[in-house]
């Protein structure tokens, strides 16, 4: 693992719903407005990162097919530029549901191999997660999941997490709770993340993502050595709706890795919806 990277895919899984303004399968949104069956958006990306890691760039594409209301398939493509070089990503995520009580969002990703000091993403991972909705109206949601992240070689990792999600009208939050144990050494540390967005599904949607916990893995140098340190991250976004087939996006973030770096960049995006 490249330790410039850092274990942000904990929360993977969580934030990149909540960025699109789309947190509950299809037809559960809070304050839900008419889902259109394609969503196609296309963003770029930058951030400063101090202590000598210079300037993050990148390009990302997203195409949501919400045409099915049992099966909604999302493509993800991100491609990142860092000093060390430009790595890719492939990611497919999706929400299955299976009754009205019970729903599941499952992912795969896979970045082609580049050399350590480009290498930014997992080579592949896995997600699965169930969700649970609670009577009598269902929008108290439990939800558990299990994934699995390899950087390959020996270093691989599973991350177990469990949260709640709540959604009332325009509102929804969402709180998580994550356990990682880190191969090599059977390494386990924590994190947890607890996110809010507020609006409605085609006029506007905007919320707040916050994490943190504790990075903890094994790096073989000459000797191994084992790498410990606390992060915390903040992400704000606005989706707006200029009309029903037509918007724009923007997201701010930041990061504190003690001891580590600090990093702070932002987002811009447009999106068609038909």
């Amino acid at each position: 693992m490249n330790p410039a990277s850092g274990v942000l895919v904990l929360l993977w899984a969580s934030a990149c719903c909540f960025a699109q303004g789309s947190p509950a399968p299809a037809g559960e949104q809070g304050g839900s407005g008419e889902l259109l069956p394609v969503r196609l958006e296309f963003s770029a990306y930058g951030s400063h990162v101090d202590r000598g890691y210079g300037d993050w760039r990148g390009l990302q594409g997203q195409l949501w097919i919400r045409a099915n209301p049992y099966f909604v398939p999302v493509f993800f493509y991100d491609s990142q530029t860092r000093p060390g070089g430009t790595q890719q990503n492939y990611a497919f995520f999706s929400y299955a549901n299976w009754s009205k009580w019970f729903y599941t969002t499952q992912g795969f990703s896979y970045a082609p191999e580049r050399p350590l000091s480009a290498t930014f993403y997992p080579k592949k991972r896995y997600d699965v997660k169930g969700h649970w909705k609670l009577p009598p109206k269902g929008n108290v949601v439990l939800g558990a999941g299990y994934t699995r992240v390899d950087w390959g070689g020996p270093g691989h990792a599973q991350i177990f997490n469990a949260g709640l999600l709540y959604y009332r009208r325009k509102l929804v939050v969402e709180g998580n709770a994550f356990v990682n144990r880190n191969q090599p050494g059977g390494l386990v540390s924590g994190a947890g993340s607890l996110a809010v967005q507020y609006g409605r599904e085609g006029s506007y949607w905007f919320g707040a993502t916050a994490g943190g916990g504790r990075e903890l893995y094994r790096v073989q140098l000459v000797t191994p050595a084992d790498i410990r340190l606390s992060s915390y991250s903040a992400t704000i976004f606005y989706r707006k709706w200029l009309s029903r087939h037509f918007g724009f996006v923007m997201t701010f973030d930041f990061q504190e890795k003690l001891n580590a770096y600090r990093r702070a960049g932002g987002a811009a995006g447009l999106f068609f919806e038909f």
